[in-house]
């Protein structure tokens, strides 16, 4: 028996339209251009950050390019009798010279370690002073700030009032030849350009005075 045929219109099943209007269109267009400005704007700046840390990394690099070391040979160590070993000053406030330069030229040097994070160190550098002043041109002194900032090492220099030369010795490597482990610590070096003398611990004028004349340096 042929059976009854079901119009399609009749069989096709109704379809359903979202309830959204040209306002509802408008407001998901704009959800979609703020989530894609968004994810435009992050990718900009995680890579802006990468070209940034890119740059820092790169003038790092840049700035030890054809810097020689301030200490030529960090295995060699100061002991007493030995030559001073020459190391580079870099001073505050500017310029460069070698220990070499001025250690074993006919005037002892006075080698004073200090860091502006020392509280026997800012004791003691008046008193430093005091004799560098006493003695003139019978002794050259020298500081050696160790492991600081130039910012803190030049505020130091300024509270105490120091006037006699200071080098800096941001990683500490001319203090590890020198056996500057503590601070602070005095290395006497002789007219000859030997290590006469070491002291470690804070130094006042007479001991200072006694130290220098311990090792045959006059200082009346």
């Amino acid at each position: 028996m042929a059976q009854a045929q079901v119009p399609e219109e009749a069989s096709a099943k109704p379809r359903r339209r979202l309830p959204v209007g040209p306002l509802g269109f408008l407001a998901i267009t704009a959800v979609a251009l703020c989530a894609a400005f968004g994810v435009a704007w992050l990718i900009l700046e995680a890579s802006g950050a990468r070209e940034q840390s890119n740059a820092v990394d790169l003038q790092e690099v840049l700035n030890g390019v054809g810097v020689a070391p301030l200490v030529a040979d960090p295995q060699v160590r100061a002991t007493v009798g030995s030559p001073a070993p020459d190391v580079r000053l870099d001073l505050l406030g500017g310029g460069t010279q070698q220990l070499a330069e001025i250690a074993g030229r006919g005037t002892p040097v006075v080698l004073n370690f200090w860091s502006s994070t020392c509280a026997p160190c800012l004791n003691e550098l008046p008193a430093i002073e005091k004799v560098s002043k006493q003695l003139g041109d019978k002794v050259t002194v020298i500081g050696i700030d160790s492991q600081d900032t130039v910012e803190s090492g030049q505020k130091m220099v300024d509270q105490t009032g120091i006037t006699f030369r200071n080098a800096r010795d941001p990683k500490g490597q001319i203090s590890t030849v020198f056996g500057a482990l503590a601070l602070p610590r005095t290395v006497i070096i002789d007219a000859q350009g030997k290590v006469a003398d070491t002291y470690t611990g804070e130094l006042n004028e007479q001991t200072l005075l006694d130290l220098l004349n311990k090792n045959g340096i006059a200082t009346s």
